[in-house]
């Protein structure tokens, strides 16, 4: 090994500087891998899995590091797990996934030290089997990953299976990311990692789960470099080689989950790597002294804007001369710039469909897609963009991530966060307009509900963040003349009316409108529909339905009636007792109902439900409930049901069902009707 004055100079710097002041002590790992007897195996097979689930994670510890190499450096990551498979269900958790990454240049990550145990408990004796090289396999995901695949052995009812392994990577930008959640319950997950003082990585946790553990301090850091030696002119290595100690302080995180249930779904949520407990890294920047000036990785959201207006499959779109452009010309003789936009949307809507398809980069040229007439999201959209611009609008993409896709980290500035693309246009006094062309069924001011998704960043000039929250409702309004029969039954004119977002989802053929109406009121039987109204997008659609909802057998003197659950046929949607996730909708939901109600002759209102009006805290919700007499004969009973928020955090769900369950309850009242 070379002497410490015969390091390079960046090194010596290393080994004399940036000295931290937190201190951290060593801790044991959580598991120790191949360690286990039959004594310890019946302890865990005697502990309950929670709510019984087919598998459980009993530990899951990683740890990762950076270790110099010739001519650099690279990342190490070790991962040791154990998992008790209880049920046949579980078999699937004995099979390992694990992407690797590669480049174009052939450098590429790669799995190295695998080894496996199968453990089987039986009549107090524990076999151990080990992974076996012909259950490891390997594919191609893509053209940047690989999938390297293993399954333990011998697996059945009560296994527990362990494995271990090492990644190498050459790419410092890939320090390994951690999720502590999954689709089974958790005994205990860790994760660590040891970086030396001249990497720095911005660091992202989430979890709705509070941290067992979470510590942040110092250790010595000692790693050995090797530097080709070369010929005289510099560039044929000469085959030997130059080692050197390099001692600096390393920065050392520790996490701890602990007894994590299993993540499942529940209604209003964004997918589920938005809300599963983990820890992301983007390296941030690279600096060997305190005289060098850092060198920043982690680029600016500035910074990706210009590479992606410089792109061919996305800022050449916006800049490429197509038959669409050029009808667009005209339309600058508009005078309103918001019709002149729309009167532009509709030019595409009608040149170009949507093939299904999302993601950010176009695939093929502009003038192929005009001329195929179908596109991904992301060619129609910019051909949008074009095409604004070519009508003398302000126009500019806008990117986004959908709800399928996940939330964007603001912080983080990853053009992969983003998988769509709409159009954005500036309008006079301050006022925007955000458009896409993907789908005729929305008017121009209304984005799909997918693409309703916390924020977007704006490209250009006045590159910003942008609020996607819309204020149209998903409005479902039901008008109803009803008659009463003595024996209970209804008859009459129903009309449903599906405004807002409503009207794009059910803009649909009479017969597919008619049995929608049908499955969500099966007690009644449908005399006649028709569709009162299907305008242009932008107008609400409109069923109308002669329908009769049966009664008793005979007449009776006193008839319990609850219209209002009949006509909205509504279920509280907030069923868990507790959330721990926030309620996150595209739209926020509203309900209405009028009903005019005729009582059948002799009959009169012995008791009606008292009139009520609920609100959530913040104005966030509100329920109206309200009856009329206006006539001898005649009721009207209106109620609304409404949120107002897109987005409630977990302490407002408890709030939020009882509004729901009170509002419910109150629609299922019973009107007292009797004949004297």
């Amino acid at each position: 090994m070379a002497s410490f004055n015969s390091l390079p100079a960046w090194a010596l710097a290393l080994c004399t500087g940036w000295l931290l002041t937190l201190t951290a002590q060593a801790q044991d790992a959580p598991l120790r891998f191949g360690r286990l007897d039959a004594r310890e195996a019946a302890a865990l097979l005697a502990v309950p899995t929670p709510n019984s689930a087919a598998a459980e994670v009993l530990c899951d510890f990683g740890q990762s590091t950076i270790q110099g190499k010739t001519e650099g450096f690279e990342l190490r990551f070790e991962r040791t797990a154990r998992l008790l498979i209880r049920r046949q269900a579980g078999y699937e958790h004995a099979t390992v996934r694990v992407l690797l990454y590669h480049d174009q240049k052939g450098s590429r990550e790669q799995i190295r030290q695998l080894k496996g145990f199968t453990y089987n408990l039986t009549n107090g004796t524990l076999s151990k089997e080990p992974l076996r090289t012909e259950a490891v396999f390997s594919r191609k995901v893509d053209e940047r990953l690989d999938e390297y695949a293993f399954t333990l052995p011998n697996v059945r009812e009560g296994s527990i299976v362990e494995f271990t392994y090492v990644l190498i990577s050459p790419f410092l930008f890939n320090l390994q990311d951690w999720q502590f959640q999954g689709a089974i319950p958790v005994r205990w997950s860790e994760y660590r990692t040891s970086i030396p003082s001249f990497y720095r990585y911005k660091e992202l946790s989430r979890t709705y789960w509070p941290f067992d553990v979470n510590e942040t301090g110092t250790k010595p850091y000692t790693t050995l470099y090797r530097e080709n030696m070369h010929s005289l002119n510099g560039n044929l290595p000469t085959g030997s080689n130059s080692t050197y100690t390099i001692d600096t302080k390393a920065l050392t995180r520790r996490w701890v989950l602990k007894n994590l249930p299993a993540f499942h779904t529940e209604p209003f949520m964004t997918t589920e790597r938005d809300y599963l407990s983990r820890v992301d890294f983007e390296l941030e920047r690279i600096q060997f002294s305190e005289q060098q000036a850092p060198q920043f990785i982690a680029g600016s959201w500035a910074e990706i804007e210009k590479e992606l207006l410089e792109e061919e499959g996305f800022g050449q779109y916006l800049r490429a001369t197509t038959p669409l452009s050029t009808a667009a010309a005209p339309l600058r003789t508009l005078p309103d710039p918001a019709a002149r936009a729309a009167a532009v949307r509709e030019q595409v809507l009608a040149a170009v469909g949507h093939n299904g398809t999302t993601g950010l980069h176009a695939r093929h040229p502009a003038k192929k897609v005009v001329e195929l007439r179908q596109g991904s999201a992301a060619e129609v959209n910019l051909l949008l963009v074009a095409a604004l611009r070519a009508a003398g609008l302000e126009a500019q993409p806008l990117l986004l991530s959908t709800r399928s896709h996940g939330k964007i980290q603001t912080e983080l500035p990853v053009v992969t966060q983003f998988n769509y693309v709409v159009a954005h246009v500036a309008l006079p006094d301050g006022q925007q307009l955000l458009l896409d062309a993907t789908d005729a069924s929305l008017p121009p001011a209304l984005l799909p509900a997918n693409c309703l998704n916390g924020q977007g960043r704006l490209l250009g000039p006045a590159g910003r963040w942008v609020n996607l929250t819309t204020a149209t409702p998903h409005l479902l309004y039901t008008q109803a003349q009803l008659a009463l029969a003595p024996d209970g039954s209804l008859r009459g004119d129903i009309r449903q009316e599906y405004g807002g977002y409503a009207a794009a989802e059910f803009r649909l053929p009479l017969p597919e409108l008619r049995r929608h109406w049908q499955q969500t009121h099966p007690d009644w039987e449908i005399n006649k529909a028709e569709v009162l109204a299907q305008e242009a997008p932008g107008r609400p659609v409109a069923l109308g339905v002669q329908a009769h909802l049966p009664g008793g057998p005979a007449p009776a003197p006193t008839l319990y009636l609850r219209p209002m659950q009949q006509l909205l046929a509504l279920s509280n949607p907030f069923r868990a007792a507790e959330r721990r996730y926030p309620v996150d909708l595209a739209t926020a939901p509203r309900t209405e109902c009028t009903l005019e109600l005729t009582l059948p002759p002799g009959y009169v209102a012995a008791e009606l439900p008292a009139n009520v009006q609920l609100a959530l805290p913040a104005n966030a919700g509100r329920f109206f409930y309200h009856i009329t007499r206006t006539g001898p004969d005649k009721l009207t009973v209106v109620a609304r049901l409404q949120l107002t928020k897109t987005y409630y955090s977990a302490s407002e769900y408890a709030g939020l069902r009882e509004f729901y369950s009170q509002a419910l309850a109150k629609l299922t009242e019973p009107l007292v009707i009797q004949r004297p």
